[in-house]
């Protein structure tokens, strides 16, 4: 817990608190030697009447309580929780009996419920993600919870007045509390679990909240074969081994299901998702270049879902290219799961817009022509706004122009078209030319989307720039074919569907050719095609010309987050009031104004939409004015197909601008250090929403009465349906994850809000009214879980962030610190009165702390509470700082504040009191002066005659960002419970029937439960997985009762181990094994006595005894390679069921609902083979009869007696012959021959067989012995 000592109010006008209102003037943190618990901000830096004020706790156990009066929780942003238990039913006792196999006793166990409410915090929230329970992650499906927001307007929880009376139940308004419904206590040992929830609390309703900035999202990556299916997917590896595709989170749902629910939660007012679906381009050149869906293998497929796109399965598909053993990306998703997605967004009352997105893969040492260079070697992933002609227009021979450059786009459009098309359910097949085209594409989608009952607009392409600017001898091919791609998907969608081409931010005005004064206006006939509904845009203008320093042109808006900066740079700046001629004159700020000779300065403004969509468009060539285009001013909406700006230090200088070190196109914007800045994602948002909210920049349509921009469609990119924090945690499994820190994704971001937000809020529950235009930086959560006063609220904040309260004019103002100085004194502009001009008092060594160390909660991972600290090199260590901050943040965010507060307290030990006169007075607490060469922040001033201002020293460097080391925490290691594989055996057996199951999984679930019905009821539970693999190799047949000495058996086992055992222990049932086809019962016992590893998880096994337990009856020639391997030991699981009953079987893991898709099923009946007699041996035929020699299965091992124990009811043999196949005779005999006289021989003739099996009163015939005669 850190201790804060902070001044109380000062006596005169404008006096600060510790340099500000509620603030800190410095940071001189921990002034006690040795290691102190909790950090004191000295009281002389503060100013006098300090007082301590205790704050930043933070919750280590997140125990849930049970406290009646205890404070109710608080929180901003995304937190974890445990909190109060506030209402709970006695537990409910209820009994079950099992019975563990046949011939065991039954076993009663008792199980407990209990249901409960759970008071998490103060409301309202947007909702809950993640719980735990004893901190293991646990899926909400898992819970029958119902989660109660905290709005004023809540009603009582129906459980709750069912048990305690409609009357004695409170609604709880005001409180987020959840519901338990009929909790099973038995996985928690009997007791009610310590529960903690990931809690998200935003005002949607606020524009400096990404709840409030975003209506609309691009739903990413495009790619992932099973991404977007709304049901976990998993490939088939082997027998029993089967691998997610798309199951890497607890939460008991597919990754897009799971996304869905974060974004819905996050952001709640969005409306409308773009779908993303890519296939893969491989050539820049438009004639060569072919656009096809790929798959990442095609060795694996998945049972449930077989992976279909494009009108092909896997196997046809071609592969996504690999560097380092990985696919770069992910393949086309399945055409089942982009049908789930459309109808799963829909069904949640969301629109969705279709976004076919092309992907090039040409990898950095591919030769393909460069047709930008005409070199050899395209560049790596390059955008597709570079597919161009063979030669770019520009370069020399190229054929743009001509004739040929209209083949050349013809060929990559291609001829296929909606007839080449149909629909069988839900599945879309081709039948066109041999092509993988555009058309083909886009048709392939629109008869998908169709299928999956439609969707509310859709994009027939996007940002082809290049390819729409290239000209043949008699206008712009690529833009024909565009409208008549338009038409054709109108075709098949209807006239219900919108339909757009979304074109680049770049592309969309118009065409100005390289080195001409011209502009063409080329995309018109598309935009005014009947068959185009809105005019699509895929916005990245620039907002901001930032630089660091105070030289740059742009420094008077103070930071580049002034919202009332970019706002005016919406329709301003660059490429509306100027532009850069050059790189060089970029540099030097050397700004071009944008001006017409014909006073139409739209035309050549590309960020002056309204002046676009206003007017009627003619082509400027050669300064002549050519005929009006085919636009009608103001007919048609403009939406935003994608907006958006990375999180990255000046994002809004290039929003457009990603970094992907396998990209050509990856780049930092313009002037940027490269470090993550999520508030400037937020600000981009902020001013865009900000300008077209304001009619006279956005009015409306007399033509179809809506507004210009349609804002509720402004697709932010981008939300991804890989889960966070999974993404970017599993760079196992996402090589992306790497570039998310300073990327375009929304997910794990949108929980926060502005620091702004947060301290307005608390400010206003303090009864205060505070400016904050100045404060900058984003919360991503903090949470307060006692009573405190709004100036303990603000601290936490204030320590993270470094920002002062002061007060100005009688208003509260909070402002980011930035060391600046406004103004430059020398001595002699001090006013001397009796004592010296300038008093400078330093702190001695003694009052530092020479470390600090602050704990904060861990952003991402499981909210994990992280520590940071910063160490002065030449300080002696063992004077140490502690703080506790109740803030999410990420450890480079809590390193950077550490070394802050350490350095800040260094230079904060000298105060400087000194007098100014009254000309200065316009100077205020909290203003950085430059002082006789050094910089000091005004912390008190007081106004009498002259100014008397005391001020710490501070300098700017204290507060420039600086790069800190980047981690990412990783979640709780998880791997989703797979299928588990059953091999049903009904095996040999001394004693009568002897059922059992064998379970097993390459990743074994738990403990796995069987039932078998009907009525279904348990029978029996597995705790560990049995050893069973398949065969890799033949294994012939062999004689029973000797060693089998042929060639090793390799085995691969899907889990477990096996070992060598002498020969003799053999003899004492040592390394039993079966041997079948794993679906009958036909099963070879054998033993065998050497088994070595060769391979992982891969056996020879040798030296064996074959056709134990009777089975050489029933031994084929040769067992295949792929035959069934089950060891036949303690793990197998015994059935105690009737023989001859089919039975409907159910196994899964106990965790999981029979519900789930880890529960398999399966019909079957056991014949009862420990029933089954032996085939007899020792057959002999002489000149007169057939003779045999009885077996028995039971009692045969003692070597007492006359004989063997019959073993059955009588002694019966059926003895069969035949010729050529074709039965003589069959006989039923008491005695183990069968007289053959010589005549009946001779009548019988040569080539006889003859057959003899053993009968059973209860089984049939056992194996026959089978001879020549």
């Amino acid at each position: 817990m850190a201790t804060l000592v902070l001044s109380a109010v000062g006596a005169s006008v404008g006096a600060s608190i510790g340099g500000g209102i509620l603030g800190l003037s410095s940071a001189v943190i921990g002034r006690a030697v040795g290691a102190v618990a909790g950090s004191l901000i000295d009281q002389r830096i503060l100013g006098g009447g300090a007082q301590p004020v205790e704050t930043g706790r933070i919750d280590r156990f997140r125990v849930t309580g049970a406290s009646e009066g205890a404070a109710m929780a608080r929180l901003y942003g995304r937190m974890r929780v445990g909190g109060q238990v506030i209402w709970a039913t006695k537990f409910m006792e209820t009994s079950t009996q099992t019975r563990a196999g046949k011939g065991q006793p039954k076993t009663t166990t008792f199980s407990y419920t209990t249901s409960l409410a759970i008071a998490l915090c103060e409301g309202p929230i947007n909702g809950i993600g993640r719980i735990w329970a004893d901190g293991t992650e646990i899926a909400p499906t898992d819970l029958s919870l119902r989660l109660y927001h905290g709005h004023m307007d809540q009603l009582p929880d129906p459980r709750i007045s069912a048990v305690e009376g409609a009357d004695n139940t409170p609604a709880y308004r005001g409180t987020a509390y959840v519901v338990i419904e009929d909790l099973d206590l038995g996985p928690y040992g009997n007791r009610v679990p310590q529960f903690s929830f990931e809690v998200i609390r935003n005002d949607p309703a606020r524009d400096d909240t990404f709840a409030g900035a975003v209506q609309a999202v691009a739903m990413i990556p495009g790619t992932g074969e099973y991404a977007l299916s709304d049901t976990p997917v998993a490939l088939r590896y082997s027998y029993a081994d089967e691998g997610t595709q798309n199951e890497n989170t607890p939460s008991g749902q597919s990754d897009f299901l799971t996304a869905l629910d974060q974004l819905n939660t996050e952001l709640p007012r969005v409306t409308s998702v773009s779908l993303v679906v890519s296939w893969f381009g491989d050539d820049l050149r438009a004639g060569q270049c072919k656009v096809q869906p790929k798959v990442e293998q095609t060795a694996f497929d998945a049972p449930d879902q077989p992976w279909r796109a494009g009108g092909i399965t896997r196997s046809a598909a071609a592969t996504v290219p690999r560097v380092g053993g990985s696919p770069i990306y992910g393949g086309t998703p399945s055409d089942a799961a982009v049908i789930s997605a459309i109808r799963t967004i829909r069904a949640r009352g969301q629109e969705v817009m279709f976004y076919p997105f092309i992907l090039m893969d040409q990898l950095a040492d591919n030769t393909l022509p460069n047709p930008w260079t005409g070199q050899a070697g395209q560049p790596p992933l390059p955008w597709r706004g570079r597919i161009t002609t063979s030669l770019a227009p520009g370069q020399p021979g190229t054929t743009d122009g001509t004739a040929a450059a209209r083949a050349e786009v013809a060929a990559f459009f291609g001829t296929a078209t909606p007839a080449h098309f149909t629909r069988t359910g839900e599945r879309v097949h081709y039948t066109g030319p041999n092509e993988w085209s555009l058309r083909r594409f886009i048709l392939h989608y629109a008869h998908l989307c169709a299928a999956a009952g439609g969707v509310d607009s859709f994009c027939i392409s996007s940002e082809m720039v290049a390819l729409t600017q290239v000209r043949d001898d008699i206008g712009f091919p690529a833009v024909s074919a565009l409208m008549a791609l338009a038409a054709d998907v109108r075709s098949i969608l209807g006239p219900d569907t919108l339909i757009t081409y979304a074109a680049d931010w770049s592309e969309y005005h118009g065409y100005q050719p390289l080195g001409t004064g011209d502009k063409l206006f080329h995309l018109d006939p598309l935009w005014a095609h009947e068959d185009i509904d809105f005019i699509g845009i895929d916005n990245y203008m620039p907002l901001s010309d930032w630089r660091d320093g105070d030289s740059h042109l742009d420094a008077q808006a103070g930071a580049i987050y002034n919202l009332d900066y970019l706002t005016a740079n919406v329709a301003g700046g660059e490429m509306y009031d100027w532009f850069y001629h050059s790189p060089e004159a970029r540099d030097a700020q050397i700004r071009t104004a944008i001006t017409d000779g014909y006073d139409q300065p739209w035309m050549w403004r590309v960020k002056d939409i309204l002046g676009w969509w206003s007017h009627a468009h003619f082509d400027r060539v050669d300064g002549a004015q050519g005929p009006q285009s085919p636009w009608l001013p103001r007919s048609k909406p403009i939406r935003f197909t994608e907006i958006g700006c990375a999180a990255i230090d000046k994002g809004t200088n290039q929003p457009n601008k990603f970094l992907d070190p396998k990209s050509s196109e990856s780049a930092l914007p313009y002037y940027s250090n490269g470090l993550r800045d999520d508030f400037i994602q937020l600000q981009y948002l902020r001013a865009l929403n900000r300008h077209f909210a304001d009619p006279s920049q956005n009015p409306t349509s007399e033509i179809y009465d809506g507004p210009m921009v349609e804002m509720d469609y402004a697709h932010v990119w981008a939300w991804d349906a890989r889960p966070y924090p999974w993404l970017p945690a599993r760079g196992d499994l996402w090589s992306d994850g790497a570039n998310y820190d300073r990327g375009h994704w929304l997910n794990g971001r949108a929980g926060g809000q502005a620091l702004a937000a947060v301290a307005d809020q608390i400010c206003t529950d303090a009864g205060l009214s505070a400016n904050t235009d100045a404060l900058w930086g984003m919360v991503q959560g903090y949470a307060m879980d006692r009573i405190e006063t709004g100036r303990a609220a603000l601290q936490p904040l204030m320590l993270a962030h470094g920002f002062d309260a002061v007060d100005r004019d009688g208003a509260l103002h909070l402002i980011t610190r930035h060391g600046r100085p406004i103004a430059t004194r020398e001595m002699d502009d001090l006013v001397a009165h009796d004592a010296p001009a300038l008093v400078r008092t330093r702190l001695p060594e003694a009052e530092l702390a020479g470390q600090v160390r602050v704990a904060f909660v861990a952003a991402g991972g499981d909210f994990s509470i992280g520590g940071a600290e910063a160490t002065l090199a030449d300080t002696p260590r063992d004077t140490v700082s502690t703080s506790d901050l109740p803030l999410l943040m990420s450890r480079a965010d809590a390193t950077r504040a550490a070394e802050r507060w350490l350095l800040e307290s260094r230079l904060a030990r000298e105060v400087a009191t000194f007098t100014l006169p009254p000309s200065d007075a316009w100077l205020r607490v909290g203003d950085v002066l430059t002082l006789a060469g050094d910089d000091y922040r005004i912390d008190q001033l007081e106004r009498a005659e002259a100014l008397g201002i005391t001020a710490t020293r501070t300098s700017r460097s204290l507060f420039l960002p600086h790069d800190a080391v980047e981690d990412i925490p990783q979640p709780a290691a998880f791997a989703p419970p797979m299928p588990v594989a059953a091999t049903f055996l009904d095996l040999p057996s001394e004693t009568g029937p002897s059922f059992a199951v064998a379970l097993t999984s390459a990743t074994w679930p738990g403990e796995v439960a069987i039932h078998a019905g009907p009525p279904l009821v348990e029978l029996a539970r597995s705790a560990a997985p049995a050893v069973v693999g398949e065969t890799l190799n033949d294994l012939s047949a062999a004689r029973a009762g000797i060693w089998d000495r042929g060639p090793a058996l390799r085995v691969r086992l899907v889990s477990g181990t096996l070992a060598s055992h002498l020969p003799e222990a053999l003899l004492s049932g040592a390394n039993l094994a079966a041997i079948g086809d794993g679906t009958s019962d036909i099963w070879e016992v054998f033993q065998f006595a050497e088994a070595a590893l060769v391979a992982p998880n891969e056996y020879a096994l040798s030296l064996r005894l074959r056709g134990q337990g009777g089975s050489d009856g029933v031994m084929p020639p040769v067992w295949p390679a792929g035959s069934r391997f089950v060891l036949l030991d303690n793990r197998l699981t015994p059935l105690d069921v009737p023989r001859g009953v089919s039975r409907d079987w159910h196994w899964g893991p106990v965790q999981r609902p029979m519900s789930d898709r880890t529960w398999r099923q399966a019909n079957r009946a056991f014949t009862g083979v420990g029933l089954r007699p032996y085939a007899p041996c020792h057959l002999r035929v002489s000149d007169t009869a057939v003779t045999w020699q009885r077996r028995t299965r039971s009692g045969g091992d003692s070597w007492d007696g006359i004989d063997v124990p019959l073993g059955e009811e009588r002694e019966l043999y059926r003895l069969r012959m035949y010729q050529s196949g074709a039965l003589l005779r069959e006989v039923m005999l008491d005695t183990p021959a069968f007289a053959y006289p010589a005549a009946m021989r001779a009548a019988d003739g040569a080539g006889v067989t003859v057959e003899v099996a053993q009968m059973s009163q209860v089984f049939g015939a056992g194996p026959a012995l089978v001879g020549a005669i």
